[in-house]
């Protein structure tokens, strides 16, 4: 049946498909070149990760929350549902850790592969804090989509 409520459920799963594939996708890709240790790589790597971030991941991130939200009001679901409130805590503290933390410690890292004696050391480091909480965002959206999936209430 076509409804308002099932076609902002396609949009919302499709957006969080492109969110959650993308945020994965910044996390694997990344963490493997850095195993390389190859600069003009890493520049290349960056420069592309912040291109898709601000053109896919979070255009992806708004859709999945605002199909939310047009789900819950045109569901009646009412946002204090338990798993409506983890739902969006998580969405926000995932979009303020990618849109704020991340973009920063990527923008860091940019600047650093693309300088002209990029240090070693400072750019390992810089990646393992890219990876540390790129792998905390993938949780965090994880444990929001088995929120979603499970429904817990108090």
């Amino acid at each position: 049946m076509y409804t308002t409520y099932n076609l902002f459920k396609f949009l919302h799963v499709v957006a969080v498909i492109v969110w959650l594939g993308g945020v994965v996708a910044l996390v694997v890709i990344p963490a493997r070149l850095a195993r390389e240790r190859n600069v003009a790589a890493t520049a290349a790597l960056g420069r592309q990760a912040a291109f898709y971030g601000q053109s896919v991941v979070g255009p992806a991130a708004v859709i999945t929350l605002v199909a939310g939200i047009v789900m819950v009001v045109v569901g009646r679901i009412g946002f204090e549902q338990l798993w409506i409130a983890y739902g969006l805590l998580g969405m926000v503290v995932s979009m303020a850790l990618g849109g704020a933390l991340l973009s920063r410690l990527g923008h860091q890292l940019n600047e650093l592969s693309e300088s002209d004696d990029p240090d070693p050391a400072r750019m390992s480091a810089l990646q393992a804090r890219l990876r540390t909480y790129n792998l905390i965002n993938v949780l965090i959206l994880l444990s929001v989509v088995w929120a979603m999936v499970f429904k817990p209430t108090l």
